[in-house]
């Protein structure tokens, strides 16, 4: 696919894609929702009701379809980290696949396997340092009118991200 995406892996075209990996297949099988994969008989609804779906490089249909194939590429593409997680996919699929369980678990595996977008590691830095994942300047307050940003505790939100494991996502972190 040609088209222009938000995310920083654009297309896979003239990717030598692997196909077929059944080992692949079967770890995803293992995550939530994954169980129901095979069932997936390509109708498309879930990218019909995609909100990011003329903002990727693949669609939630062919995503699953690469699923299906063992394709570890999928891992690789825009899908995997744009998906707004509004489950419009998961509630409009017939075959009542939890599709949007399984992106999740392809989000966790993509990042203990290095592949992210640049900024998530310094956005999950910046949430754990500041509680924020974005700190507006000086100006761009003044320029709004508004005052000082007032002092924030992240001890509790540090505890939830110690106790989830966010920050150590990664194998040896």
């Amino acid at each position: 696919m040609a088209t222009e995406t938000w995310g920083q892996l654009k297309s896979l075209e003239g990717s030598k894609l692997e196909i077929l990996d059944a080992e692949f297949t079967r770890e995803v099988s293992k995550i939530i929702g994954g169980q129901d994969l095979t069932a997936c008989f390509q109708c498309a609804k879930c990218s019909g009701g995609c909100p990011v779906s003329d903002k990727v490089n693949v669609q939630v249909h062919q995503l699953m379809r690469m699923l299906l194939f063992g394709l570890e590429e999928v891992l690789k593409t825009d899908m995997v980290w744009l998906c707004t997680t509004c489950y419009q996919c998961q509630q409009r699929c017939p075959q009542g696949i939890n599709i949007t369980d399984i992106i999740f678990g392809l989000k966790n595996m993509a990042f203990r396997k290095g592949i992210n977008p640049p900024g998530y590691v310094a956005s999950r830095k910046a949430l754990y340092d500041s509680g924020k994942l974005y700190e507006p300047t000086d100006w761009e307050r003044d320029d709004l009118g508004l005052g000082p940003v007032p002092p924030l505790d992240v001890a509790e939100t540090r505890k939830v991200l110690d106790k989830t494991g966010l920050m150590k996502l990664r194998e040896g972190e």
